[in-house]
């Protein structure tokens, strides 16, 4: 289903993805390629991709799934089997991109790593997402989330500046700006490739993709003196009912934080007269602001004040105050899929918006092998007799629930 209601082309129509990953980032990745027109095929084994199993299903399929995998098409293959691997290839050599995230040697082992892929399809831009990358002492080591933010300082920057324990990001930061990395650099192999004719294998580590985002790194890497918990994001003060979030710093934007707070004094108090004087004193001016906020009954208000001040604030909403806010509805970020039980749900929205091309959730989440013989047949002229052949050897299974 397309959320566009012109018939405007999508950016990346005619191009085709294997998509070999499952999970997160690279499912993350292959997502947005579909949503903005790539035709992704998700080659899956037997055992089903494990995202299929969190969380609640309904009809069959879970919400994490069809969440990340909507508009895609499935083949379910069998890759123990020589033949599954042979059959595997074949697609490769029929797309212009191909993603995977397992470790560095799996898909080798497999036979169906860049050397031999690449050869049979020269202009094949394989992307492998892997936790540490292929020239990495750590290539071999499984890597989750998790395991990335506590490598690249991202735990321990949140440890500092909360003033606790160590705990770990709600967000799986560490797989979606890896899927976001990967999709950016297949889309600048793809413009290359446009030049020059050839393919291109990309090595995209989590580690890198999240170390590549700490726009803190200056304190360590410009070694003129200072600390990464000098860096403000926003501050989070509570009202007497909920919490609004500033993350205008007091160091820059005292003067309006003054005249708002009505405290004219404090401008010229030579304690915070100027922005070097300020900036050491971050936990004081802290309280200062704090203090205000906590004067007003309601979050909204506080809000209200601040933003006729012309100061950037918020009010810390849930994630389904967020899900179900206006400006959600506004920007169209949730849209309807089938749900493939009869109904719909709803799921996140693809946040291209462009002037005349279209991009967004244009199809439902794949059963397991639902496309085997559409697939097969089209791009690799498989006839009836074969395809009888495969599913009755198992390298060619599906589990599409029974109707009703």
């Amino acid at each position: 289903m397309s959320t566009s209601t012109k018939a405007a082309p999508y950016p990346l129509a005619g191009i085709r993805v294997a998509d070999f990953s499952h999970v997160l980032a690279g499912p993350f990745c292959t997502r947005i390629l579909c949503d903005l027109g790539a035709e992704v095929i998700k080659i899956e084994t037997p055992e089903g991709d494990i995202s299929r199993r969190l969380g609640r299903r309904r009809g069959g399929m879970s919400g994490y799934y069809m969440q990340q995998n909507c508009g895609k098409l499935n083949v379910s293959l069998d890759l123990k089997r020589a033949e599954g691997r042979a059959l595997a290839a074949r697609l490769a050599g029929a797309c212009d991109v191909l993603v995977e995230n397992f470790r560095p040697g799996v898909m080798d082992a497999l036979g169906l790593g860049e050397g031999p892929l690449r050869e049979a399809n020269q202009g094949l831009i394989y992307c492998s997402i892997s936790g540490f990358g292929h020239s990495s002492p750590l290539r071999s080591q499984r890597a989750f989330a998790g395991v990335v933010h506590a490598a690249t300082g991202l735990l321990h920057r949140q440890a500092e500046a909360w003033g606790h324990e160590p705990e770990d990001s709600v967000l799986a930061v560490g797989d979606t700006v890896t899927g976001l990395q990967a999709a950016i650099a297949i889309l600048a192999a793809l413009q290359l490739r446009e030049r020059t004719g050839c393919g291109q294998f990309i090595d995209m580590a989590m580690h890198d993709a999240l170390l590549a985002i700490q726009e803190a790194a200056n304190f360590t890497l410009f070694d003129e003196g200072g600390s990464d918990t000098d860096f403000l994001c926003a501050w989070v003060h509570r009202c007497k009912d909920e919490y609004v979030v500033i993350p205008a710093d007091p160091r820059a934007y005292w003067s309006e934080l003054t005249r708002v707070m009505g405290r004219p004094e404090l401008r010229t108090d030579p304690r915070f007269d100027t922005y070097e004087k300020r900036a050491p004193r971050l936990r004081e001016l802290e309280g200062i602001v704090g203090e205000w906020v906590q004067s007003f009954a309601c979050a909204a208000d506080a809000v209200a004040a601040l933003h006729k001040a012309g100061v950037a604030a918020a009010k810390v909403l849930t994630l389904s105050q967020a899900l179900a806010s206006e400006q959600t509805r506004a920007r169209a970020m949730t849209v309807q899929c089938d749900d493939r039980s009869g109904g719909t749900s709803a799921v996140l929205n693809s946040p291209y918006r462009f002037s005349s091309a279209s991009a967004g959730v244009h199809g439902r989440a794949p059963f397991r092998g639902e496309d085997n013989r559409a697939v097969l047949t089209k791009l690799l002229g498989v006839d009836e007799h074969e395809l009888r052949g495969l599913e009755e050897s198992g390298v060619l299974s599906s589990r599409i629930p029974a109707a009703g």
